[in-house]
């Protein structure tokens, strides 16, 4: 039955404007079923959202596919919109863990959505791991950016099991050219539309155009927000050295805190509203940002014939966006 309608799966990046995209533009598409899966049941979810619920958190040897499909498959039948949109970054797989379910979702959603259509919005490696890094401390843990990148006696080691190490990253893993393939190997080549969050940065008509053109909206139903305003928006380098210091607290301290007074209320986000990043100052030694500009060209070249590739693939020129 999911055959019958156009599904079309926005998977992420994180930090790559999606929060921006599920706020301002898939719910004002006409003809369009947005579906937000979100990381916590609701009372108003159905089929889709349950099962991206059971992706993200359990087993996947325990999912029952089947009935999964089965259950989707019923629900499509009585929805009217010609086309289904499903976003959720959650999918390319949990940043703080490598990434690492991005497979198993992959071949999950794949059984259930044969002929989905892929959109998958990358960034460049090092912006994206500064962006990564500070929604790590926005989330209330502490670490260092070399520590976060396995980075030690000038090399990237592998990515440490279990977050008794905190949040990591294998850097060597940071490799959009890989993730892309993987989604044009389960679904086709033409069924996979792969944009740099740089074009949305630098050019959002043309960006939301090419989504536009793959998705089959109609000219007429396109929707192109203003894209000033930022959602999101992370915090500045003073404001991100602050919580540093602060999330060493304890992390049931943390939470009891947090719980009692709202996640509004921690000191860097005081400051974040009391100055914006603009009017900031750098933080330590006058970093201006997180990841240091050695550390940064270091990442890049780790990637730099993968960015290539994948530029090749999808008819981009990345080397244009720094990549």
């Amino acid at each position: 039955m999911s055959g019958a309608k156009q599904i079309i799966i926005h998977v992420g990046l994180h930090k790559t404007g999606t929060t921006f995209l599920q706020d301002r533009v898939f719910p004002a598409l006409p003809g369009v079923r947005f579906v937000h899966p979100l990381h916590y049941a609701q009372p108003s979810d159905g089929p889709i959202e349950r099962l991206l619920l059971d992706l993200m958190f359990r087993n996947a040897a325990c999912i029952d596919v089947a009935r999964h499909r089965q259950r989707i498959d019923a629900w499509l039948a009585q929805v009217r919109e010609p086309t289904v949109l499903i976003s959720s970054e959650a999918i390319v797989g949990w940043p703080i863990e490598n990434h690492s379910n991005l497979a198993v979702n992959a071949e999950y959603l794949a059984r259930v959505f044969p002929t989905a259509k892929i959109w998958l919005v990358v960034r460049r490696q090092d912006r994206w791991v500064e962006s990564a890094y500070a929604q790590l401390l926005k989330a209330g843990f502490s670490t260092s950016i070399e520590r976060y990148l396995n980075y030690r006696d000038g090399r990237f080691d592998r990515y440490n099991v279990g977050l008794y190490n905190g949040p990591n990253v294998d850097a060597r893993d940071l490799d959009w050219d890989a993730f892309d393939r993987h989604y044009r190997e389960r679904w086709g080549h033409d069924a996979v539309l792969t944009l740099p969050f740089e074009l949305f940065s630098q050019a959002s008509a043309e960006f939301l155009g090419r989504f536009y053109a793959f998705a089959e909206i109609d000219p007429a139903q396109r929707v192109f927000p203003d894209t000033s305003e930022r959602v999101n928006e992370r915090w500045s380098p003073l404001a991100a050295g602050v919580a540093k210091l602060v999330n060493k607290v304890p992390m049931p301290v943390k939470r009891a805190i947090r719980d009692r007074l709202g996640r509004e209320w921690h000191p860097s986000a005081v400051l974040a509203r009391a100055l914006p990043s603009s009017l900031l100052p750098s933080a330590l030694g006058g970093r201006t940002r997180a990841l240091s500009p050695a550390l940064g060209a270091a990442l890049l070249e780790l990637h730099r014939d993968g960015n290539r590739a994948l530029g090749r693939r999808i008819g981009l020129d990345l080397d244009a966006h720094g990549y």
